[in-house]
């Protein structure tokens, strides 16, 4: 894939996971954006070689509410099983 096209498809999904975390938080965009940049969900998508950015969006969510709820111990356990 393209680094171009794989950019976007990184940014989709960092739209996805913040309009998720607005939600959740009731937090303003910029607010769940600063969250989301704090994670290690975060860190672990702007590595193409996770390639984690061609997993669907619910899956993302999920990895997302996991490291919110429980850690990124949690995380780490989520991706590994799936």
């Amino acid at each position: 894939m393209k680094e171009s096209k794989i950019e976007t498809t990184i940014g989709l999904c960092i739209v996805a996971l913040s309009k998720f975390l607005m939600k959740k938080y009731s937090v303003s965009e910029e607010e769940a954006y600063q969250r989301l940049m704090e994670m290690e969900l975060y860190e672990l998508l702007l590595d193409a070689d996770t390639r984690l950015y061609l997993e669907p969006n619910e899956f993302l969510i999920r990895c997302c509410e996991m490291e919110c709820d429980k850690g990124k111990e949690a995380l780490y356990r989520f991706i590994s099983t799936d």
